[in-house]
């Protein structure tokens, strides 16, 4: 087998010292201090937490620095990574009629590991996507845990929003759902993970189309590094311990024509200082900023390199000896030379060149790859363990680290980590750009702050609100329902009693499972007038913004909003997820559960008509919509059961309560509203629940048919 020159300098650098990431705050340099951390494993991989100061060393650019302290960083109570320890029972599928619990909100402090599954699929071929949708899925159904903040990212997307964090299983599978090969996308047309062996005219047509095959392979790698370095950037202000997982099947440091044979630069090539390896650079520069530690599983599963099924090898050999042959192209033209055994070893070539990229920029940020892996959920197990624990190492850098270069840019320094104690392995970064923290952190703009408070997986509670959203289903047409729930003591109102006046900034969007932004969000300053009627009402009971988004199609999405107070600019956010469910599929199913006390004037911010909390004794009463795809269904002999859940345990259920509906609005289609009513139990404990409504027979209420979620809650 050839092996390239390149190659060594490459794999040499790969094999320097790598970082890791903090769970609070990315690697910080300031003036004073530059802190860093390192994972230290035994030979069986396992976490090294009983090391002392005096046991690293610590070189910057080669020289040694004294170390002010290290501290071990231990996440307790993470999920086992033994394979006979893990469940291997996959999480029950989830009807659509009989929709999973919501999640609950996460908060800040919670938050023990921020993960992004960031799929290449640019990159990627149609035989390993079924593979890595099914490791994605039961990684996310059996490993994913309380604590956990979870984004699925595809490269296509060109998308980097932080909406796209979540803790609900349910977004995260709808996410995966959306995962599919990108033919054509962006110029990449292979079906398989390897460029199909060809003899005939077809070769010599893909040697001709060379030229536009790498450039295919620069736009979709560039993408790909565009799209990972807004990740990598976004990440930078979340907490826990932070990890981006590139799952590919390619992500090259370098194109073919870069190279010539003999592994030498070719000449105008620009080779190690072209776009793709100075993207590559950055992303790595911004992830050591970010404290985000870079993962990689090569998704293309073990493979022999040599012929597969997709190759078309019929050469006509003529003479020859010593295994080797004149092979006819079918053109009348013959090359002569073992022709089948130099293909396949360009497929190794191409199979360790498609490496390269992830193996980089894994190594340089204290990750590592994963090679071939035939099971993407346990590559992604072996990945999780590695986070079980970490040093933070703190040392004080010497005055030239954070000045810059001759001609102004900042000045890259080399870092390296080493313990003196035998048998272990120690991973941190390569290095660090001499920038202080504070000199990349210009003030954000109001308008800046509040869509980055909306893009945020977190709420901001300057202004004490919650968004919930319902659906409508009319015919063939959809709505979405949000309403937004203001504290009115958060909101600083002017004026005389008779006529006092606030103004807020109401922002709400829409996104799919994609991704993407629906269009027809809003974006609103809004003026609320009130008299002195309305006034104590909203501190009484706060104030409601209602509106109806159309969609375009059935399915899952999300919603957020954020309001700003414009007299103080504090401002507050929530998100709410919703799917709605195909209506070709048939059976019975609940649109969304609207209470009395969130109906307005849509478009409007007004006083509440009557509280959102409810004490012991008091009555909330609601209605939901029930339709019935494919058959007739009568509201005559159906019922309700109400329950009640707090923290995922069912803390009350009613008995069956007799539907009372409305008008039937379809033929074909049986569509109307059943309204009822909840009495907060007494003794019932103050908090957020969640309320679900079954829908039952009444001979038989325990045969569930369908079932919809609503939040309430008890004062």
């Amino acid at each position: 087998m050839k092996t390239q020159p390149w190659r060594f300098f490459i794999l040499g650098a790969l094999a320097a010292v790598r970082m890791g990431a903090q769970p609070e705050q990315p690697l910080r340099v300031t003036v004073n201090l530059v802190q860093v951390d390192a994972t230290v494993t035994d030979a069986k991989g396992n976490p090294v937490p009983d090391l002392q100061p005096g046991d690293f060393r610590v070189l910057l650019d080669g020289k040694p620095q004294q170390l002010k302290s290290s501290d071990y960083v231990h996440l307790r109570d993470l999920p086992p990574t033994d394979e006979n320890s893990r469940s291997a029972a996959a999480a029950p599928r989830v009807e659509i009629s009989k929709p999973a619990m919501p999640a609950g909100s996460l908060k800040r402090e919670q938050v023990r590991r921020t993960i992004v599954l960031f799929i290449g699929d640019l990159l990627t071929s149609s035989e390993s996507i079924p593979r890595i949708q099914s490791g994605l899925k039961k990684f996310v159904q059996e490993q994913v845990q309380p604590g956990d903040l979870v984004a699925i990212v595809r490269s296509s997307a060109g998308l980097g929003a932080l909406q796209d964090f979540t803790p609900d299983k349910q977004m995260l599978l709808a996410a995966i759902d959306q995962v599919r090969w990108s033919s054509n996308v962006i110029g990449i047309t292979n079906a398989s993970a390897y460029t199909p062996i060809v003899t005939g005219t077809a070769t010599v047509a893909r040697d001709l189309d060379q030229a536009g095959t790498i450039a295919a392979i620069q736009r979709a790698t560039l993408a790909t590094t565009n799209s990972l370095l807004r990740i990598v950037r976004g990440m930078a202000d979340l907490p826990g311990r932070k990890s981006v997982i590139l799952v590919s099947d390619a992500l090259r440091l370098t194109l073919p024509d870069e190279l010539d044979p003999s592994g030498q630069r070719a000449i105008g090539s620009g080779a190690f200082i072209a776009p793709i390896y100075q993207s590559m650079r950055r992303v790595v520069d911004e992830s050591v900023r970010a404290g985000v530690v870079l993962y990689a599983i090569d998704t293309r599963g073990i493979t022999s390199l040599r012929a597969l099924a997709s190759d078309h090898l019929d050469p006509i050999q003529r003479g020859g000896g010593g295994g080797r042959a004149n092979v006819n192209y079918g053109s009348g033209d013959s090359v002569s030379g073992n022709w089948v055994s130099d293909q396949t070893q360009a497929r190794r070539d191409e199979h360790s060149d498609n490496q390269e990229g992830a193996l980089f920029v894994s190594s340089q940020t204290g990750g590592f790859m994963i090679f071939e892996s035939n099971r993407i959920d346990d590559a992604l197990a072996h990945i999780m363990g590695d986070q079980r624990g970490y040093y933070v190492l703190a040392f004080q850098p010497p005055a030239e680290a954070i000045q810059t270069d001759r001609i102004g840019q900042p000045a890259y320094h080399k870092l390296k980590i080493e313990v003196t104690r035998p048998g272990v392995k120690v991973r941190s970064s390569a290095g660090f750009f001499g920038v202080a923290d504070e000199e990349r952190r210009p003030a954000a703009s109001l308008e800046l702050q509040l869509t980055k408070s909306l893009d945020s997986p977190f709420k901001a509670s300057g202004v004490n609100m919650d968004v919930e959203t319902s659906y409508l289903s009319i015919k063939n047409e959809y709505f979405l329902r949000a309403t937004l729930y203001i504290d009115g003591n958060d909101v600083a109102f002017t004026g005389p009693a008779i006529h006092r006046t606030g103004l807020v900034h109401v922002i709400l969007r829409t996104f799919n499972a994609a991704g993407g932004t629906l269009a027809g969000g809003i974006d609103q300053m809004r003026r609320i007038d009130l008299n002195e009627e309305g006034y104590q009402r909203a501190l009484k009971y706060g104030l409601i913004y209602s509106t109806l988004l159309p969609l375009r199609k059935p399915g899952p999405y999300q919603v957020r909003a954020a309001v700003r107070d414009e007299a103080t600019g504090k401002i507050g956010t929530a998100g709410d997820f919703v799917v709605i469910p195909n209506p070709k599929e048939k059976g019975v199913r609940l649109s969304g559960i609207v209470f009395q006390h969130a109906l307005g004037t849509d478009g409007h911010v007004v006083p509440a008509a009557g509280p959102n909390l409810y004490s012991s004794g008091q009555s909330a009463p609601f209605a939901v919509q029930i339709v019935a795809a494919g058959n007739s269904l009568r509201p005559d002999g159906l019922a309700m059961r109400l329950h009640l859940f707090r923290d995922g345990v069912e803390a009350w259920k009613s008995a069956p309560i007799p539907v009372a509906s409305g008008v039937k609005e379809s033929p074909k289609t049986t569509m109307f509203l059943a309204k009822g009513s909840i009495t907060i139990p007494k003794g019932m404990e103050p908090g957020k629940y969640l309320m679900r409504v079954d829908l039952c027979d009444q001979a038989q209420p325990d045969t569930v048919t369908a079932w919809q979620w609503a939040k309430l809650t008890v004062k």
